[in-house]
């Protein structure tokens, strides 16, 4: 009974293995590719306008098709599929025989620049899912990119002042919004921006594994998780600090340009840059970058707001309040050297890489609506202060804003070092006069019920709290 078991057991064993062989064989002879070209084949014998033609077309041998692109060092075998691309005879038919759109073929022949430049995908491959890449079970890090976003190639060989009115208007809008948004306030590119952020340099060309899809609605696709991050930057990644306010229209623009942003490198002599600059980013250079990198945490920098995602109040850099007590001095040194323990970075050129002309424009861009009259002079030169009682105020009336230690909180830190070498008078008459548009109230006011001496002894000991050791808890 035993040895009958095994006899069956063997006997389809062999089956399973015969019917796999046949099924194999039968795949490596009538691969895709020849289906494909078999099809073609046909469509052009029956759209020929000539009997030359249709004898051509007759005589037409199928057989795999590859093209060695030696200058972009790529093998691609894409047009064993799409044979048709170059042919106007396919203009009507459909995908994969129909001609290519446009006439972008005219100055970027197949022949030179192949097919994967553009639109990605697996070069090599000969049948279309493991070309596309696109899936679960193809396994490829760099899929075909959807038609949605194909100007994310064109940026690898032209400038954007070329592309603006010549097919890379959604990459252009794309590039003008992360300026506009200020996204480089908190990403480098190019080894200029913010920290807060990774570095967007090749990000284009970063594999699918890199970004986390546990929380991506739509399809888990690199751009599709660009575009959720833009929209819903905590739903994506729960400890983001991003702060963006954009359309779904605007997310589409942005992700196209952060798609583009690859680390390949094109040859010179393939590439067509002219070094232009858009009109609009040269037009007022202090507020384009103002906007480049201040933007997106100080908005128009006229009001305070605390941001859910700092855990801490966007200082009011542009308010009248702050203009009239900060000199230009202090505001530049903000700028240079950051403030520590918050996520103002230093955005001197040994830090986020602006040079000392670019901060210059930027601090004269927010200072331009200084008030002309100025706070009148508080003189802390000449109190002797008093720092325990400095203290004591200090824990009654700053602590519940600006953190025990100064640490900040709905108020700003005071512990760091631009605060901590500001000029006293400026501090003493911020405390008697307050910030219009802030939270911070005038405590030298009738409510606000401190005397110039108690202003003063808060003054001094606000200058020692850098001294206080402080833990994060």
């Amino acid at each position: 009974m035993r040895k009958r078991f095994y006899l069956w057991v063997l006997f389809l064993s062999g089956l399973v293995l015969i019917a796999y062989i046949s099924l194999t064989t039968y795949k490596e002879k009538t691969p895709e590719w020849k289906k494909h070209q078999a099809e073609y084949k046909e469509l052009l014998i029956r759209n020929a306008k000539d009997e030359d033609i249709r004898k051509r077309a007759r005589e037409m041998d199928i057989r795999l098709q590859q093209l060695y692109l030696g200058e972009l060092n790529r093998i691609d075998r894409c047009i064993s599929c799409h044979t048709g691309v170059e042919n106007p005879l396919m203009a009507d038919e459909k995908v994969p025989f129909k001609k290519h759109s446009g006439d972008y073929l005219k100055n970027h022949s197949v022949e030179r620049f192949g097919c994967t430049v553009c639109h990605l995908g697996q070069g090599r491959a000969v049948n279309k899912k493991e070309a596309h890449g696109i899936g679960r079970e193809t396994y490829w890090d760099y899929p075909i990119t959807k038609l949605e976003f194909i100007q994310t190639s064109c940026a690898l060989c032209h400038d954007l002042t070329f592309l603006k009115d010549k097919g890379g208007e959604k990459v252009v809008a794309g590039e003008r919004l992360f300026r506009q948004k200020g996204c480089k306030g908190c990403h480098k590119l190019e080894g200029v921006g913010g920290v807060l952020g990774k570095s967007l340099d090749g990000i284009g060309s970063q594999p699918i594994a890199y970004f986390p899809m546990r929380y991506i609605k739509g399809e888990q696709t690199v751009a599709q998780w660009i575009r959720e991050h833009e929209e819903e930057p905590r739903r994506v990644v729960s400890d983001s600090q991003m702060r963006v306010d954009v359309t779904p229209e605007e997310a589409d623009f942005l992700t196209t340009y952060i798609m583009s942003l690859r680390a390949e490198e094109i040859p010179k002599k393939l590439r067509r840059l002219t070094g232009a600059r858009l009109p609009d980013e040269i037009k007022d250079e202090g507020e384009a970058l103002y906007k480049m990198y201040c933007i997106a945490c100080h908005g128009s920098g006229k009001e305070s707001v605390f941001d859910d995602a700092f855990k801490r109040t966007i200082p009011a850099i542009t308010n009248p309040s702050f203009l009239r007590v900060a000199d230009d001095k202090f505001i530049r040194e903000n700028i240079e050297e950051g403030r520590a323990g918050t996520q103002m970075t230093a955005w001197k050129s040994a830090a986020a890489g602006l040079t000392e002309k670019q901060i210059e424009k930027i601090m004269r861009y927010t200072t331009k609506d200084r008030p002309k009259e100025r706070p009148t002079q508080f003189g802390y030169s000449g109190y002797k202060v008093n720092v325990n009682k400095g203290e004591e105020i200090y824990a009654s009336r700053c602590a519940s804003c600006h953190g025990e230690y100064g640490e900040g909180g709905i108020g700003l830190n005071l512990r760091n070092p631009v605060v901590q070498n500001a000029d006293p008078e400026m501090l003493a008459k911020t405390i008697r006069d307050g910030r219009e548009s802030t939270l911070m109230v005038s405590f030298g006011s009738k409510d606000g019920g401190l005397n110039a001496q108690g202003i003063a002894d808060v003054v001094a000991y606000i200058r020692t709290l850098s001294k206080k050791e402080y833990k994060l808890h």
